[in-house]
């Protein structure tokens, strides 16, 4: 299953004394309005998608979010709408995962010229011309392998 990126919506409570709760509503092929998917929340005036709204599963294009204040009796207000199209969209997977092997490369140990306090140097394959060598101090490898 991918990861969406989650959104708060938020919505400033209704002046008046009859709400007792708020419904939304959400179109991914248009205009929302009141035949669209919807869900009650309750007395909330703020939510995050997807995590709140477990019928919230986006397809992946352009959504349209609209609010309306409940009474106790299911009459609803009138909508208000957030027409930025946000899009829960997730990337294509990449594909062909695989290992490759890396070239070789060998430890040696203290010649004379190196630093006193370096135990082990890695250094590149046996046919590198190169004098790249990367210090190992045995303190930090195991330190670092727990």
């Amino acid at each position: 299953m991918a990861k969406i990126k989650r959104r708060k919506l938020k919505w400033i409570t209704s002046d008046s004394s009859q709400v007792v709760g708020y419904k939304l509503y959400w179109s991914e092929d248009g205009a929302v309005n009141y035949d669209s998917k919807c869900v009650v929340l309750g007395n909330v005036t703020e939510i995050v998608l997807p995590d709140d709204v477990n019928s919230f599963t986006p397809n992946g294009g352009p959504i349209e979010f609209a609010v309306t204040a409940l009474d106790e009796l299911g009459n609803e207000s009138d909508m208000i709408t957030l027409k930025a199209p946000y899009q829960f969209n997730v990337p294509k997977a990449p594909d062909d995962l695989y290992m490759q092997k890396l070239d070789d490369f060998s430890i040696t140990g203290q010649t004379g010229d190196e630093d006193e306090r370096v135990d082990y140097y890695i250094t590149s394959r046996q046919d590198d011309e190169s004098d790249d060598r990367e210090p190992i101090i045995l303190v930090e490898a195991v330190g670092a392998i727990h």
